[in-house]
């Protein structure tokens, strides 16, 4: 089931959201910054959106890391957190503190 906005911005929490590696217990970054845009409104896109991220704080070493999955959390407020999914196929592109993840779900925390 699809959200209902088609934009979900984060809010003014800090951090705006945090990777990690759940294995470790080690932080990847921070994110100062997040939008989702929704896919689509129908069809197999209905429930896919792609984050667009800035991050405040990243430790290259670990985000370089293939061996790890890494769990990204996003907050919308203090009370409201987002735990994110990428579907397979679907493109990670980091450009320095940018981050474009296409083709993610969302599921409250």
């Amino acid at each position: 089931m699809a959200y209902l906005f088609k934009v979900i911005r984060s809010g003014i929490t800090s951090p705006a959201g945090v990777v990690d590696i759940e294995f470790l217990g080690g932080k990847v970054g921070d994110l100062s910054s997040w939008t989702l845009t929704r896919r689509g409104d129908d069809g197999p896109d209905a429930d896919l959106y792609d984050l667009r991220a800035t991050f405040a704080y990243i430790s290259e070493a670990l985000w370089d890391d293939p061996e790890y999955d890494k769990r990204i959390t996003l907050n919308l407020n203090k009370q409201k957190q987002y735990r994110l999914h990428q579907a397979e196929g679907f493109p990670t592109v980091r450009n320095g503190r940018s981050l474009l993840m296409e083709g993610v779900t969302i599921h409250a925390v």
